[in-house]
């Protein structure tokens, strides 16, 4: 297939076009293979331009589609094959450890193994430039979260034609020795035109035949509100562990709402842990009895009451959509969902009274019984120790990324994670705050990372990060234009000029990354026209603890620019 382009802004155009839909009539359809060699200065230094220098002159990088935590995925034009790519790159900015790379690249290739119609397939691994990666086909559709908040709950048998390919596909990577761990709508991809699922992203797959290093680095990564409770545990998955994150998405289609559900992750992680899964509420919605069990079966706290394969839960729907009864199979249930009852009052031991020669003998039982109760005490002081972890809370208004040995996860604003870590070995981890970006792309905002440091594990380690983090001062500009205008945005001091490049439309509010606080930091507005508004004395309005400042632009802020300059700069 011939690829064109559009000669403004040089996307893709739809097949049979000849005009961009972005640009209008009036652009022109260039042939990608004739297009000249990518204008480094156009491209994002830190990402688009050293990928393109990194792929060759036989690619052409077209704009960054996403940014998460730990990657970035730019849509990328094959100009020899004449076919769109997405190449998922391992983010250069952050403080990984010494083995991420090689985790990085292996899991990669493992993943390449894969060749299943239910999944994307990895057409090559690279490295370059700093920079690891690997391409896959570009694909349109939506995703099943975009989905469900558009449409709702799905009908039973639209649920189960999601499902079912998706088990084959689980099944595939399980025989290939793959774990994905991070089975969530999110992740379901229901492809435009075809409506074929397909399972993606699998960033955090475990190689379950790689090296002990690899796949038993003992870190929690996942999504909490999928996240099986050996995996929020720390402890070793398997195959199973995706048939709870598959349970989990599958009540979610059927009742519209996720099984468990809280304020943080914190709370939601404790609900999987110890909360039966709400029957009532698939009861509610009118789920069949014998696909009720199967959630239920799913959804085992123990991973030994759970299906043991994919093949054998597909197997377990195909029986119950044949059978009218529900008796396909009986779900026994979990032995640590069991409801255990006590008696509310407490037994009293009384010693029978008893002839002299037999008093030694109760003094003896009573006194066994005493120290039987002693240590019972030390026993259970010991078991309320808190096990060996690191719990990191972000208060920060952005999110950030830590970084332990070779794993990694994202921590968004206000929330927290909980690490399992060795009881007596060293720990060292690294986080970083992952910066919001322009239109064009562009990082805003300096880095801002830090360390914990721990020679020798002994409980839990806390550690809050806040905008004073350290003993450094950070602010992040909020700048919320009512000004009816587009606005543009920098932050000066006496040293630095940092212009955002991010125009803030009329009605909207933009965050901008954060900047060391000096005394003489100042935001200045432009609105285009001459007029320009500044704040200075951030530290009055800044929040101590997230470090926001919001600045409100209306009409009435905006300025002549000598009298800007008079404010911003004041003669000494």
């Amino acid at each position: 297939m011939t690829l064109y382009v559009c000669s403004s802004c040089l996307a893709p155009l739809p097949e049979g076009t000849s005009n961009c839909p972005r640009c209008g009539p009036g652009s022109l359809a260039l042939l990608a293979s004739e297009l000249p060699p990518a204008d480094p200065n156009v491209l994002q230094e830190a990402g688009a331009a050293r990928l393109a220098r990194a792929l060759g002159d036989h690619y052409r990088v077209m704009r960054l589609v996403g940014r998460g935590g730990f990657a970035e995925v730019f849509e990328v034009s094959d100009l020899d094959l004449q076919r769109r790519l997405a190449v998922k790159v391992l983010r250069a900015d952050l403080p990984w450890g010494p083995g991420t790379l090689s985790r990085f690249k292996q899991e990669s290739r493992a993943i390449a193994r894969l060749s299943h119609p239910n999944t994307v397939p990895i057409h090559f691994v690279g490295e370059g430039e700093g920079l690891v990666y690997y391409a896959m086909p570009y694909l349109e559709g939506r995703t099943l979260s975009e989905l469900l908040r558009v449409e709702g709950r799905f009908s039973v048998g639209r649920a189960l034609a999601v499902i079912d390919p998706i088990l084959d596909a689980l099944q595939h990577a399980h025989d290939h020795g793959l774990v994905h761990r991070d089975v969530k709508p999110d992740n379901i991809l229901i492809e435009a035109g075809t409506g074929r699922p397909l399972l993606v992203d699998f960033g955090i797959a475990k190689w379950l035949d790689g090296p002990a290093h690899i796949t038993d680095s003992g870190f929690v990564v996942g999504t909490p509100l999928y996240m099986s409770p050996e995996q929020a545990l720390g402890s070793r998955v398997d195959a199973r562990t995706d048939l709870y994150g598959l349970g989990a998405v599958l009540f979610q289609l059927l009742t519209g709402a996720p099984p468990f559900e809280g304020n943080d992750s914190q709370e939601i992680v404790g609900r999987h842990l110890q909360e039966p899964v709400p029957v009532a509420t698939l009861s509610r919605d009118g789920i069949p009895p014998w696909l009720s069990r199967i959630v239920v079966r799913c959804m085992a706290k123990n991973p030994d009451d759970r299906y043991p394969t994919a093949r054998a839960l597909k197997d377990a729907l195909r029986a119950g959509r044949t059978t009218t009864t529900g008796s396909d199979e009986e779900v026994q249930t979990p032995h640590d969902a069991a409801a255990v009852t006590f008696d509310e009052e407490s037994p009293t031991m009384a010693l029978p009274t008893a002839r002299p020669g037999r008093q030694l003998v109760l003094w003896l039982v009573a006194g066994l019984a005493v120290a039987g109760a002693l240590i019972g005490t030390v026993a259970a002081a010991l078991a309320a120790r808190p096990d060996p972890a690191l719990v990191v809370e972000n208060r920060l208004a952005e999110s950030i990324a830590l970084t332990l040995e070779d794993s990694g996860y994202t921590i968004s604003s206000g929330d927290s994670v909980r690490v399992a870590l060795a009881r007596g070995k060293p720990v060292e981890a690294n986080w970083a705050v992952v910066q919001p970006s322009s239109l064009e792309g562009r990082l805003l905002g300096q880095p801002v990372q830090g360390s914990i440091v721990v020679d020798r594990v002994r409980g839990e380690i806390r550690e809050v990060v806040d905008a004073e983090t350290g003993g450094d001062v950070w602010f992040v500009p909020v700048v919320v234009n009512r000004s009816g205008r587009p606005l543009a945005v920098s932050v000066l001091s006496r040293r630095d000029s940092i212009a955002c490049n991010c125009p803030v439309a009329p009605g909207d509010s933009v965050r901008l990354g954060y900047y060391p606080l000096q005394p003489s930091s100042v935001v200045r507005v432009d609105d285009g026209s001459g007029m320009t508004a500044r704040f200075d004395s951030l530290d009055e309005r800044r929040n101590p603890v997230t470090g926001s400042v919001v600045l409100r632009v209306d009409s009435i802020a905006l300025a002549r620019p000598a009298e800007a300059r008079r404010a911003l700069f004041p003669v000494q």
